[in-house]
């Protein structure tokens, strides 16, 4: 089969949903092999640790992303070298359909119906410590969490910047039998190979100009705890052959000494490279990898998951203190974001909202940057537009939403609180709030 002059095929719609999903190889190096979609998302290629290994040598290590949600089927292709083909088009981010027929390398995968797939049981959690999400990657990234925390597992996380991934690291080291040692972030992009050693491991007194004193490392400060090593696919070799050896003896030895010191150290790997993808090109340690994903656990990024938005923006804005309220249009606009930054860059918006508005109700003109949406408001305090009807259904609304803001600011989002004060049904409150498309912190009762 070869494929026709490259084209990028666009979305289509959705296919009718299914009960279960395989992926199955019908010709070419891996035929016969299976895999069927059992969670949010799955990985294709030739690396060995790929959820769907393929023995094809034209196939990229990592070559495609497999995600099923409902009725929609989505591959997207990992910028592959011989690219991922459906009908003579190449596919870049797409929605298939059941008998879909898609060409990796020289390997045909027929996207078929699994019969024999018990349905998942769904997991309910829409938070794990710090972290919230109501998407259904998420929650089963809670229940992996709540499952491997207390187990003393090195775990890799792999992410876009901006994903969360020291978030997670904190929410692991918490929720773990290490939660009174101490947490650690080494940079790994700020390790200056001729300190690095001393960094890590330590020193003693004179070993080198300048060091006066003995200093621990990174690895022996964490001693009883966590170490997070951001950015690790950022290692140059050197590094990366030192870190295994450690890994590999759980002792280090400070530089100036022959003592081996005993490391009692979970670590936590994070990078927003896919190492696998690093492996294939040699700039990073096969042996090393295998060492540190013991669990490798993919942060999904934002834009995968605009239905988290209501749940993130609530608690970005709780833990920096603000009060304000978000308008439901406001809300929906920044779930239409493609939010290259991911939840950093959603909290600077939420951020940057919360300072602009001047009545503590964030509109989409304070998080789109525009920063005129709520005194564009106010320059018209009665909406008089429209018929009779449409201007009076304006100016209730305009009140309803500045009055329930502010009790809900006054009541610090107490729900019964709120309706004792404004003399309403509690069930009519959370009706109006959810009316007016107010998103604040009605926390339910004290």
């Amino acid at each position: 089969m070869i494929p026709a002059p490259e084209t990028v095929a666009s979305k289509t719609a959705p296919a009718k949903r299914v009960a279960g999903v395989r992926l199955r190889a019908i010709s070419g190096p891996g035929k016969d092999r299976g895999l069927s979609l059992t969670r949010a998302s799955a990985t294709v290629g030739r690396h060995t640790t790929c959820d769907l290994a393929l023995p094809d040598p034209r196939v990229s290590g990592v070559h495609l992303l497999v995600s099923v949600d409902g009725a929609a089927i989505r591959v997207r292709d990992q910028q592959s070298t011989n690219g991922t083909w459906l009908g003579g088009a190449r596919v870049r981010d797409l929605d298939v359909p059941v008998g879909a027929e898609l060409l990796v390398g020289d390997t045909v995968l027929l996207v078929e119906v699994d019969q024999s797939a018990a349905a998942p049981e769904e997991p309910r959690d829409e938070g794990f410590g710090a972290l919230v999400g109501a998407s259904r990657g998420m929650r089963e990234l809670f229940a992996l969490l709540a499952r491997i925390a207390s187990k003393d597992l090195t775990i890799l996380l792999l992410g876009e910047t901006g994903t969360g991934k020291e978030e997670v690291a904190r929410a692991v080291h918490a929720a773990s039998p290490r939660a009174s040692g101490p947490f650690m972030v080494v940079d790994c992009t700020a390790l200056p190979e001729s300190l690095a050693d001393a960094l890590l491991f330590g020193f003693e007194r004179g070993s080198f100009t300048g060091a006066s004193e003995r200093r621990a490392g990174f690895f022996e400060a964490a001693h009883g705890g966590t170490l997070l090593l951001d950015e690790v696919g950022e290692l140059p070799p050197a590094l990366q052959a030192k870190f295994l050896r450690v890994l590999e003896r759980r002792e280090a030895v400070r530089v100036g000494s022959q003592t081996p010191l005993p490391l009692d150290v979970r670590v936590i790997a994070a990078t927003n490279r896919d190492l696998r993808v690093e492996i294939e090109r040699g700039r990073f340690r096969e042996d090393l990898y295998f060492r540190l994903a013991g669990v490798r656990i993919t942060l999904p990024p934002l834009r995968d998951r605009p239905e988290d938005i209501p749940l993130l923006s609530r608690a970005i804005l709780a833990r920096s203190g603000s009060e304000a309220m978000i308008e439901r249009e406001a809300l929906d606009y920044l779930a239409e974001q493609p939010w290259p930054g991911n939840v950093r860059e959603l909290a600077n918006a939420l951020h940057r909202g919360a300072a602009l508005t001047d009545d503590g109700i964030i509109r989409r003109g304070d998080v789109s940057g525009e920063g005129f949406g709520a005194r564009a408001d106010a320059a018209q305090p009665s909406h008089v537009v429209g018929t009779f009807a449409e201007a009076k259904e304006h100016t209730i609304a305009r009140f309803e939403r500045d009055y329930l803001a502010v009790l809900m600011r006054r009541c610090r989002g107490n729900l019964s609180r709120a309706a004792r004060e404004a003399d309403v049904a509690r069930h009519h409150l959370r009706d109006l709030l959810k009316k007016r498309g107010l998103y604040g912190l009605d926390h339910g009762d004290e």
